[in-house]
C-alpha cells in the first residue's frame, strides 16, 4: 500500500499542500489537474533522497523518508528527463546502471526491450520520445520495481501502441505493482484509469475510485 499523510511540499512560491490518500497495490492512479496543478511535484516528492516535505509518506507501512535506498530499490520514475546515459546504447545503460539494483535481470531487460518493441543496440538518443518512455518502463521491469510513477508518459504515443502499452501496464499491475501515472489524454483516462487523483492550484479536490466515462466516486 501507498499512502500520503498529511503531505505538503513547498517549491518556491509553489506549495502542495496537505495531501492524503491511499492506494491498495494492484491499481492503476491518475493523477489529473491543469499545468502547474502539482501533477509532478507530487511524483518527485517520492523520489528525492532529501525531499522538503512535510508530513508522511509510506509505502508498504514504512516511512520512506526513514528507508530511502529501500524504498528506491522498488520505485520507479518514469518521465521525459529522467537520467540516463544519452550517447550510450540501452543495452549499455543497464550494464552500467543495472549494479545500483540488487535484483536487477539481463535477460528479462532483453525480454522487456522486444516486448516493447525496441532495439537493445539503439543509442538513447536516437530514441523518439514514445521509445524513450518504453525504454524505462523495460529497465523498470528487469530491476523488479513496485512502484511506477508515470508522468505523461503516454503524450505523443503512437495511439495504436498506446493499448499494447496499457495491456503492458496491466501486467504489471497482476504483479502486485502500484502506478501512479499523470496524463491529460480523457480517453486514458475513462478507459484505463482505476483511481483518479484530482489536483487544483495545489490542493487535493478529490480522490476516488474512477468508473470511466460514467464519473468516478469519492
Amino acid at each position: 500500500m501507498l499512502e500520503f499523510r498529511n503531505v505538503t511540499v513547498k517549491r518556491g512560491k509553489f506549495t502542495l499542500s496537505n495531501i492524503n490518500f491511499q492506494l491498495e497495490d494492484g491499481y492503476l492512479l491518475g493523477i489529473l489537474g491543469k499545468n502547474g496543478a502539482g501533477k509532478t511535484t507530487l511524483l518527485n516528492s517520492m523520489m528525492e533522497r532529501h525531499s522538503n516535505y512535510t508530513g508522511n509518506i509510506f509505502y508498504q507501512g514504512i516511512d520512506i523518508q526513514k528507508e530511502p535506498e529501500w524504498f528506491l530499490e522498488k520505485c520507479a520514475y518514469i518521465a521525459d528527463d529522467n537520467r540516463f546515459f544519452y550517447k550510450k546504447t540501452a543495452m549499455e545503460n543497464m550494464e552500467l546502471l543495472g549494479g545500483f539494483y540488487e535484483k536487477m535481470d539481463k535477460e528479462k531487460f532483453k525480454t522487456y526491450m522486444d516486448e516493447m518493441k525496441l532495439s537493445c543496440g539503439q543509442q538513447i538518443s536516437a530514441m523518439s520520445r514514445g521509445q524513450f518512455i518504453r525504454f524505462q518502463i523495460a529497465f523498470a521491469r528487469a530491476h523488479c520495481a513496485r512502484l511506477y510513477l508515470l508522468d505523461e508518459a503516454t503524450a505523443g504515443m503512437d495511439p495504436v501502441f498506446r493499448r499494447d502499452f496499457y495491456n503492458i501496464l496491466r501486467q504489471i499491475l497482476a504483479e502486485e505493482a502500484t502506478i501512479l501515472m499523470t496524463t491529460h489524454i480523457q480517453s486514458d483516462i475513462d478507459r484505463n484509469m482505476d483511481y483518479i487523483c484530482r489536483l487544483e492550484q495545489g490542493k487535493m479536490v478529490s480522490f476516488g475510485e474512477n468508473f470511466g466515462e460514467e464519473g468516478y466516486h469519492e
